[in-house]
């Protein structure tokens, strides 16, 4: 299926270009991965379902705070940096990569796969 390639392919190119990558996925909202990459240090199905359940609450609490969407999310630990970036209302990209790992490039990398995936997805 082309899909499936195009994924592996943007997936692929997030972790070679990102310093410190970890892991990478496309995510439904509900957590599931549709592609993912791991060098399997990190738990990558835990981790995507708590930041679709996240992004689910910050939903329903935006009808309060009216923010707009989340369009990017970041939670650094002491063992990882994480990032989720939305590509439509229903996908989005997930990021882990250590500490160490280039944060900015990271953010600017995930801004630039949404384009290169969007169109697979609707």
């Amino acid at each position: 299926m082309r899909s499936d390639s195009v994924f592996r392919d943007v997936l692929e190119s997030l972790r070679d270009r990102i310093e410190g990558t970890l892991a990478v996925s496309l995510i439904a909202l509900d957590g599931i991965p549709i592609e993912a990459i791991s060098d399997g240090s990190v738990p990558l199905d835990v981790i995507g379902a708590e930041f679709g359940g996240f992004i689910k609450s910050v939903r329903l609490s935006n009808t309060d705070l009216n923010t707009g969407d989340v369009l990017q999310l970041s939670l650094v630990t002491e063992k990882y940096i994480t990032l989720l970036s939305e590509v439509t209302p229903e996908y989005f990209l997930l990021l882990v990569m250590r500490p160490d790992g280039n944060y900015g490039r990271a953010r600017h990398e995930l801004a630039k796969a949404k384009y290169s995936l969007r169109d697979e997805l609707v």
